[in-house]
């Protein structure tokens, strides 16, 4: 498959392989070396759910339009009901303007069910995501790498994109009283009830998102977003292409002890990634599994 390595059994064959993808997208250049990579962990190969979004975790291969349609009303009922019970629990600062977008970022960062996939600008906190489910350490895990810049401009080239802007103008100057904004397209992205979901039609492709850092636990992780659109499998078909935006490296199972401590040597650990009291707590877990098997075994 395109993208696929032999599998990394270190934290430097692992910054290896970044580096050769940056590379091979010709960001090792001095001009763009300022360019982010994205990355996503997974802690196994999931097979035709790689590279999806929870709320659509649950339909195949074979997706039914109707279905989908089901589940942007059901996401949308969730995001209402998240607002509303999210503003007296939220400690941050609100803000009217920008609140449908952050209280759907803090829905995805709260293990709610959402289109929104979660990235990191950052290599190792996504290799930490990869190898943190110990339930997993007899499969190999995954760390996928995106070129945000390059997907972009591959989303904003396409008719259906550009079909989907022009429907958003459309739609705004339907509904003045909305009070939306003809540029602002993307929120057509945002859960929608069911007749603005018939009438605007939400295409098939993802969108990639710029967001401020709203709370500690988004900047820790150095979380990136992409929004999906009705189309499950169109990033992992993406992926599947001979010159795709996104590639992949696997972790060896055998080594994902022994990353994990390379990987707390350079500070990367539950309690950053999660800078809470829940997050030190699982810290201390996972180091107690890990030194528990030597007691076991001695």
């Amino acid at each position: 498959m395109p993208g696929r390595e032999k599998p990394v059994e270190s934290l430097s064959e692992f910054i290896a392989c970044v580096s050769r993808f940056r590379q091979s997208w010709g960001l090792a250049e001095p001009k763009k070396r300022h360019k982010e990579l994205w990355f996503r962990g997974e802690s196994r190969d999931y097979g035709v759910t790689s590279l999806r979004p929870e709320l659509y975790r649950v339909v195949g291969s074979d997706v039914s339009p109707k279905r989908i349609l089901k589940l942007l009303d059901i996401e949308n009922d969730l995001h209402n009901e998240f607002q509303r019970a999210a503003d007296e629990r939220y400690g941050g600062r609100i803000s009217a303007e920008n609140w449908d977008w952050d209280s759907y970022f803090l829905m995805q960062h709260h293990e709610g069910p959402t289109r929104l996939l979660d990235w990191s600008d950052g290599a190792l906190m996504a290799l930490h995501f990869a190898l943190r489910n110990r339930a997993n350490d007899s499969e190999d895990a995954r760390v996928y790498v995106l070129e945000p810049d390059k997907l972009n401009k591959c989303l904003d080239s396409l008719p259906e994109t550009k079909r989907f802007e022009k429907s958003w103008k459309a739609y705004v100057r339907k509904h003045p009283s909305y009070g939306l904004d003809e540029d602002d397209w993307e929120d057509g992205y945002l859960p929608a009830d069911e007749d603005a979901n018939k009438e605007l039609k939400l295409p098939r492709p993802p969108v990639v998102l710029d967001f401020p850092l709203i709370t500690r636990r988004i900047a820790a992780q150095r979380s990136r977003f992409i929004a999906f659109g009705t189309d499950p499998l169109w990033l992992s078909k993406e992926f599947k292409k001979a010159n795709s935006t996104i590639k992949a490296i696997t972790i060896a199972a055998g080594s994902r002890s022994k990353l994990r401590l390379e990987l707390r040597d350079c500070g990367v650990t539950e309690s950053v990634i999660y800078p809470d009291l829940d997050g030190l707590g699982r810290e201390m877990k996972q180091i107690w599994q890990d030194r528990k098997s030597t007691v076991e075994k001695s």
